[in-house]
């Protein structure tokens, strides 16, 4: 098994609040968001509300290309767009946040607003 391998199923293995703050430390170190994307950007829907998934890096995504996602692929959204863009217009349209779904796991589901201050806290960090 390649080390890359072994690094994705290891962090794939983490709880899903573990994947949070990895998802969080990883997007603001990098300063890239990865979603999937076909002639839109994926959704899903759980417990009645419309989500986004996002993910820290593009093979976590690519993994979670399969079944009614299987066309997508991972297409990276800079970190400012997704604070002064997506953030905002995911709150106006009553959208959550999925960060870091893993198959058989959705991860977790934050709302937009939360999700900003929790990455802005972080990116502070590296100034």
């Amino acid at each position: 098994m390649r080390m890359h391998d072994s690094k994705v199923l290891n962090v794939s293995s983490l709880s899903s609040e573990g994947r949070f703050e990895f998802f969080i430390r990883k997007v603001a170190d990098f300063e890239v968001v990865w979603g999937l994307y076909d002639e839109g950007w994926a959704t899903a829907t759980l417990e009645g509300n419309v989500v986004v998934p996002f993910w820290p890096e593009e093979e976590f995504a690519k993994r979670c290309a399969t079944d009614e996602w299987g066309d997508f692929w991972p297409r990276k959204i800079a970190i400012e767009d997704f604070l002064d863009k997506w953030l905002p217009g995911m709150h106006s349209d009553s959208r959550l946040c999925q960060v870091f779904p893993v198959p058989g796991d959705v991860g977790v589901v934050i709302s937009p607003t939360a999700l900003e201050v929790a990455l802005r806290e972080e990116l502070e960090q590296y100034e």
